[in-house]
């Protein structure tokens, strides 16, 4: 700062004159001697005549400025409680700006003051958020899921509506299950007839050829499956149907 520097420049004027006044009265140690002449000058010379070491004014006015720099009074920024306050300064005066920008906003959001800077703010940040691709980064990182009002109502009823929806499912399933079990227990019934009337003699069923010509154009057994699907004819029907030709029986 500018008392440092002047007192940077206090100490190099202090220590030119002190230099030179050494220089008068004594050698210096530093200098290069005349081999031709004495070790040193008369001490009646002119003081104007003398020389100084700028190498030791150099290293000197270095240390001071290295003393000043490093001095301040709760003991500088090299220390460790410098340091821990530097640090302590710098978190407070972000947390103070940005309180102050938040509380500039919600004033200017409220209508207390009208301010061009707030509202370009808002503006940025609002488009930030509705950007679909900050969304996602924000979703992604976060392990979230952004939705708008009426989505997130239509999800919440939805899960309401879940309970209800899974007791008639159940119902519906109970009911399947029910019709299954007679099903089975009519085709049980079936088989039985089935099998008493393949067997009855008047019917001739264990005659049926169903690899044989029917009128022929198909197989005995084609000609069932036709009659079955078309007609909706029970098999047996459909095979005595078919016998009804004399190809579809064995001799």
């Amino acid at each position: 700062n500018i008392q440092q520097t002047k007192e940077i420049s206090t100490i190099m004027i202090g220590l030119r004159q002190v230099a030179k006044k050494d220089a008068a009265s004594e050698e210096d140690l530093e200098a290069p001697k005349d081999e031709g002449k004495g070790p040193s000058t008369s001490r009646g010379a002119s003081p104007s005549g003398a020389t100084y070491n700028p190498l030791f004014l150099a290293k000197a006015v270095l240390r001071k400025v290295v003393a000043i720099l490093l001095a301040s009074d709760d003991g500088g920024i090299a220390t460790p409680g410098g340091i821990l306050a530097l640090l302590r300064d710098v978190i407070l005066g972000l947390i103070v700006g940005v309180i102050f920008i938040s509380a500039f906003i919600v004033l200017d959001h409220f209508n207390v003051f009208r301010s061009q800077g707030a509202q370009n703010f808002r503006g940025v940040a609002f488009h930030l958020l509705n950007d679909p691709e900050t969304l996602a980064t924000v979703e992604e990182s976060s392990d979230l899921r952004f939705m708008t009002a009426a989505e997130y109502d239509s999800k919440r009823k939805e899960v309401e509506d879940l309970p209800n929806k899974k007791a008639n499912l159940d119902d519906v399933l109970r009911r399947r299950k029910a019709e299954v079990e007679e099903s089975e227990k009519e085709i049980e019934a079936i088989k039985d007839e089935y099998q008493s009337l393949k067997k009855n003699p008047l019917l001739e069923l264990d005659k049926f050829c169903g690899e044989c010509i029917w009128a022929g154009k198909v197989t005995c057994d084609e000609r069932v499956k036709f009659l079955e699907g078309t007609w909706n004819t029970r098999p047996l029907a459909g095979m005595v149907s078919a016998m009804e030709v004399a190809t579809c029986k064995k001799q």
